[in-house]
């Protein structure tokens, strides 16, 4: 049986694998949607209101066209002892709908991971409040603004207790 060091190891290996596979191509052709984010959020529980409850957590994450990788931890202050820390390989749309599979500290998980610009939210907002059904063009949400807002749903193998749903706040690089 395979250590929890061991797995982590592994889980990172493939994902170093998966990402020289996009190498081939230069980052600055702007056809290709390709970021580092770094974020926080907050985080709930779904199953449980008391334990292990709300939470805060952080990460980073690297999503190039169809592939993403990375690592983030989680706190539940009311209900575990230690830091979760976990991490991530998965397949989406660029940084929009993203599916990743993960292993860290409380077994293996499965998890949805959406990124939108949070300048995109404002305008598309707006356009909503005015019953403007169309969505946001180029130029009115301000594509050079890198902050971003991060919607996520875990759900853990061996630890229903944990599964959650977190929201936050990221920069994109």
């Amino acid at each position: 049986m395979l250590s929890t060091f061991k797995k982590i190891c592994a889980v990172f290996c493939v994902s170093v694998a998966f990402q020289a596979t996009a190498d081939d191509r230069p980052i600055q052709y702007p056809e290709y949607n390709s970021a580092l984010t770094i974020s926080s959020y907050m985080t709930q529980s779904i199953h449980s209101t008391h334990t292990p409850g709300w939470g805060i957590g952080g990460e980073t994450m690297y999503s190039r066209d169809f592939f993403n990788q990375g690592g983030g931890f989680k706190y539940f202050p009311e209900g575990t002892d230690d830091a979760i820390v976990n991490l991530y390989l998965g397949t989406g749309y660029k940084r929009y709908a993203q599916v990743q599979v993960g292993y860290g500290t409380e077994g293996s998980l499965y998890r949805f991971r959406s990124e939108n610009d949070l300048s995109y939210l404002w305008v598309l907002g707006r356009h909503l409040m005015n019953l403007d059904l169309t969505l946001p063009t180029r130029y009115e949400n301000y594509p050079n603004n890198r902050f971003v807002v991060i919607f996520s749903a875990e759900k853990y193998d061996n630890q229903r207790y944990l599964d959650n749903v977190s929201l936050g706040l990221g920069l994109r690089y």
